[in-house]
């Protein structure tokens, strides 16, 4: 999880990459590798759970700006189409801001692990979010980068 992380904080795209792959040697059969890539998520979203100032029991509105507080705002179409108006239509733009909310919401619902209270089991929103991340290899990805990024987040002690 650390290799992770430092991938994520230097900017690294291929270390990202080799971090989050399963253990080389023999061909990985599928179920063991997502059952490989839904621990590495959960393993995250505790780090990253445990990285907030965030109570136990908080709502998720409470998360979200938690993260907006540690990422800044959310990219709108406009700033995404800025950094490169020649390759990067109004439509692409569009896509990729909802793409970035659709991470950030699965972020928020996969922290709430490390924020159930004791004894209370989470909600399905957070199991289909789960799910919903570890499906999906360029969902997978980007939730990934995610929640390293909010993991790497200085320890503040509660």
């Amino acid at each position: 999880m650390s290799a992770v992380i430092s991938a994520v904080q230097a900017g690294d795209a291929a270390g990202l990459y080799e971090s989050v792959m399963p253990p080389a040697g023999v061909k990985t059969p599928p179920a063991e590798t997502t059952n490989w890539f839904a621990l590495l998520l959960i393993h995250l979203a505790l780090a990253a759970s445990s990285a907030s100032d965030l109570e136990p029991g908080c709502s998720r509105e409470a998360v979200t700006q938690w993260i907006r507080g540690v990422l800044g705002p959310a990219p709108t179409p406009a700033l995404i189409r800025g950094a490169d108006p020649v390759r990067i239509d109004h439509v692409t733009a569009a896509n990729a801001a909802a793409d970035h909310a659709r991470y950030v919401g699965y972020g928020v619902d996969l922290m709430m692990v490390g924020l159930t209270p004791p004894g209370q089991d989470v909600d399905r929103q957070t199991i289909e979010a789960h799910q919903a991340s570890t499906n999906d290899k360029t969902v997978r990805i980007n939730v990934i980068a995610l929640l390293a990024s909010l993991a790497a987040v200085p320890v503040r002690r509660r």
